[in-house]
C-alpha cells in the first residue's frame, strides 16, 4: 500500500468513524485523532461509578498508530497496524470487548 493511499484510507475512515482533531500533534508533527466513549455502571458498595475510553489514532509513514486509554491511565505501547481498514477492525473490537457500542 502506497503512503497517499494509506493517508486517503485513513482520512475517509476517521471520518467515516466519527474521530475529531483536538489540536494535539505528535513529536514530528502529524495529527492525533481522538475519540471517546463513557458509560455509567453500579458498583458493589460503592455506587453509581464512570467508565471511559479513549482511543487516539494517527499516522507514522503510512501505518496507523493506536493508543488506548481507560480511565484516564494510558497502556505503555501503542499499537501499530499495517493498514488502516485493519486498524479500524481491531479498534471496534476493543471498543466492543470494553463494553461500549462503536
Amino acid at each position: 500500500m502506497t503512503l497517499e493511499k494509506a493517508t486517503k484510507d485513513m482520512q475517509a475512515l476517521v471520518a467515516q468513524h466519527g474521530f475529531n482533531y483536538e489540536g494535539e500533534l505528535t513529536y514530528d508533527g502529524r495529527q492525533i485523532f481522538t475519540r471517546r466513549w463513557t458509560k455509567k455502571t453500579q458498583v458493589v458498595w460503592y455506587g453509581e461509578c464512570e467508565s471511559t475510553l479513549e482511543i487516539k489514532i494517527s499516522m507514522s509513514y503510512g501505518i496507523p498508530l493506536v493508543r488506548i486509554v481507560r480511565d484516564g491511565r494510558r497502556e505503555d505501547k501503542p499499537r501499530d497496524y499495517s493498514s488502516p481498514k485493519r486498524a479500524f477492525n481491531a479498534i471496534g473490537e476493543i471498543v466492543r470487548c470494553a463494553g461500549f457500542e462503536m
